[in-house]
C-alpha cells in the first residue's frame, strides 16, 4: 500500500463556523486521541466575534488513514505553518493537556521566527514544559492496561472503553500522543512575551492546580489561574471560561465551584 501524499496547510486546521468579521480567531489543540470534532461546539459558545481554528492531527477523523506522528518535531513544524498560513492575526492559542504544550511549543516558535506573536496562550489540564510529563510511560502499556489508564481519567464514555472494534482503532493514536508528551523537551524554554492563561481541574488524577500554576514561570507578561470542578477531561461536560480568558466579556460558565486565581507577576515565579 502507497504511503498518503504529504498534507498540505490546509489539512492541518479546520474552521468549522469562518467569521471573517471576529475581532480575534482562537487556535485550538486537542488532548491525545482528540481532534478537531473537540471544538466544534464552542463557535457557538464563544459567538460571533470569535473565529474558531481547531487543528487536525494526523491519525484521526479526515486523517484516520495518516500514521499518528509520535514526537513534538515532527508535528510542530507543518502545524506551525498551517498556522502562518491560514490564521490571520490577531489570534490566540487554546490547548488541553496535550494540546497546551503544543500550543506553547508554536507559541515559542513564532517568537523565534518573528510572529506573529498569539494575544494570549490559554493551557488547560497541562503541566508546564519545564516539569517532566506525569503520563509517564502510559504510552508503552499494552491495550488492555492502556484501555485501564483512560478509563482512571474520567470522561472517556464507558461504551467507547468496551467497544474492542473502536479501541482498535484509537489506541494506537492515543498511544502516540502520549509519546509526544512522554518525550517532550523544549529546545531552549524560555518565557513567552505574551499572557498566559492557565486553567486547572479540581479533581484531576495527572495535574493538580499547584502543577498547572507553574506556568507562570513561561510568560513575562501577565499570568492567571483558574480551578474548574472535574477532572483531567472536564472539558467534555463543561468548557472553561474562555470569553473571560480572552478579554471579550462575561465567562462563558464552567460550572459550579469554579475559582478564579490572579497572580501577580513574580509571583509564582
Amino acid at each position: 500500500m502507497q504511503p498518503p501524499p504529504p498534507a498540505t496547510t490546509d489539512a492541518w486546521l479546520a474552521c468549522a463556523v469562518p467569521r471573517p468579521a471576529a475581532w480575534l480567531r482562537l487556535v485550538c489543540l486537542p488532548h491525545a486521541g482528540a481532534g478537531a470534532g473537540t471544538f466544534r461546539p464552542w463557535a457557538a459558545l464563544l459567538g460571533e466575534q470569535v473565529e474558531v481554528w481547531s487543528a487536525q492531527l494526523p491519525g484521526r477523523e479526515r486523517r484516520l488513514a495518516e500514521p499518528p506522528l509520535t514526537t513534538m518535531a515532527e508535528l510542530a513544524p507543518p502545524l506551525l505553518d498551517a498556522v502562518t498560513a491560514r490564521v490571520r492575526p490577531p489570534f490566540a492559542i487554546f490547548g488541553h493537556s496535550m494540546g497546551g504544550l503544543i500550543g506553547y511549543e508554536l507559541a515559542r516558535r513564532l517568537v523565534a521566527r518573528g510572529g506573529p506573536v498569539p494575544q494570549r496562550l490559554v493551557v488547560s489540564a497541562a503541566r508546564p514544559p519545564h516539569r517532566a510529563a506525569r503520563t509517564g510511560e502510559a504510552h508503552a502499556l499494552d491495550d488492555a492496561a492502556l484501555d485501564d489508564w483512560l478509563g482512571g481519567l474520567g470522561g472517556v464514555p464507558e461504551e467507547v472503553l468496551a467497544d474492542a472494534a473502536l479501541l482498535e482503532l484509537i489506541l494506537p493514536t492515543v498511544r502516540a500522543d502520549l509519546s509526544v508528551v512522554a518525550s517532550y523537551r523544549p529546545v531552549a524554554p524560555e518565557p513567552l512575551p505574551c499572557p498566559v492563561d492557565a486553567v486547572a481541574a479540581a479533581d484531576d488524577p495527572l495535574v493538580d492546580p499547584d502543577e498547572v500554576a507553574g506556568w507562570a514561570a513561561c510568560t513575562t507578561a501577565d499570568f492567571s489561574l483558574t480551578v474548574v470542578p472535574g477532572g483531567h477531561l472536564y472539558l467534555h461536560d463543561s468548557p472553561p471560561p474562555l470569553t473571560r480568558l480572552l478579554g471579550g466579556g462575561p465567562a462563558v460558565p464552567a460550572g459550579p465551584g469554579a475559582v478564579d486565581r490572579t497572580y501577580a507577576e513574580g509571583a509564582t515565579r
